[in-house]
């Protein structure tokens, strides 16, 4: 069962938080199309991968706009090559494994009323044995980590170099909703890709424990920016 090329949608989104993520390829040229995005459209939360050092200084251009960021700063940088960026309020810490990867937690104020525990990573692409590991143990941690979530509502992002058309998928985060979206690969060293022979390992996750709660009413793939091997998927959630 494929997952949807460019789409998903239930029901109608009423004043719905906005997400976006993307993974922007360390040697991703041209950020301008994705910045002049976050400019001119209200997005409440960003979660990146693939963050270079150049990429975080150019994201600095949008502080008045989402002035709050982790990532980027002295004796941080960028975990496992993590940044967020938030209109909001952020209190998040990062943490690694013993195989030297960065699970992000911690608190999203995207409310006054509603913090939301928010959980990222960026588990390696299982490349070799040792990486594909390295990958499932790093799933395996943050879904214990999540499970201390002190809010009604926890959100999973990242990219997880897991396809969604697989039982670990499945298995994964079972008390989660997700909607999954095709999003890699989009080019291979400059040859575009169909959308057809794209896989979903862009992935969100949501768990709510109380009403009324967020749920996801929509989520879009960005097809429109290029440089990366990656599609930036955008997330609307909504309150029921």
């Amino acid at each position: 069962m494929l997952s949807p090329s460019s789409s998903y949608s239930n029901g109608q989104c009423i004043n719905p938080l906005t997400i976006v993520q993307y993974n922007l390829y360390y040697t991703n040229p041209n950020l301008t199309p994705f910045l002049d995005y976050l400019e001119k459209n209200e997005i409440d939360l960003i979660v990146l991968q693939e963050t270079a050092p150049w990429h975080g200084d150019r994201f600095m251009e949008l502080i008045d706009k989402y002035p709050y960021q982790f990532g980027g700063t002295p004796g941080l940088g960028y975990p496992s090559g993590q940044m967020i960026i938030s209109k909001q309020p952020l209190n998040l810490k990062a943490q690694n494994t013993p195989a030297g990867h960065y699970m992000i937690s911690g608190v999203w104020q995207s409310s006054k009323h509603r913090p939301v525990s928010l959980y990222t990573a960026h588990p390696p692409s299982p490349r070799s044995e040792q990486l594909w590991h390295e990958r499932n143990a790093l799933i395996g941690s943050l879904k214990r980590l999540s499970d201390y979530s002190p809010y009604a509502d926890t959100l999973i992002i990242g990219d997880f170099n897991l396809s969604a058309n697989t039982r670990r998928f499945t298995d994964a985060y079972q008390d989660y909703h997700t909607a999954p979206l095709q999003s890699w690969p989009r080019e291979i060293k400059g040859l575009p890709i169909p959308s057809f022979s794209r896989i979903a390992i862009d992935h969100l996750w949501i768990r709510n424990t109380e009403s009324p709660s967020l749920f996801i009413c929509k989520r879009e793939v960005l097809s429109q920016f290029s440089g990366s091997d990656h599609s930036a998927v955008v997330t609307y959630l909504s309150e029921r």
